[in-house]
């Protein structure tokens, strides 16, 4: 099974960017991740839609892969 983390931010202009990073650590806390995103907006990490300006929300999103027989 294969997990992402998603994370939200809103830019300057007032719309949203997603980060996402394959196979984040099993016991990553929310406030860890929270603490990540406060660090890539205050310190202005991407210059993306002039700037990510605000936290929204962040998620673990997992996909589990079945392969199917084709006979």
């Amino acid at each position: 099974m294969a997990s992402t983390l998603e994370m939200i931010f809103k830019t300057a202009e007032g719309r949203n960017h997603r980060l996402t990073l394959n196979d984040p650590k099993a016991d990553l806390t929310g406030a860890e991740v929270k603490a990540a995103m406060d660090l890539i907006v205050s310190n202005d990490v991407f210059s993306v839609g002039g700037g990510l300006v605000e936290v929204v929300s962040a998620a673990i999103i997992t996909t589990d892969k079945t392969p199917l027989e084709l006979s």
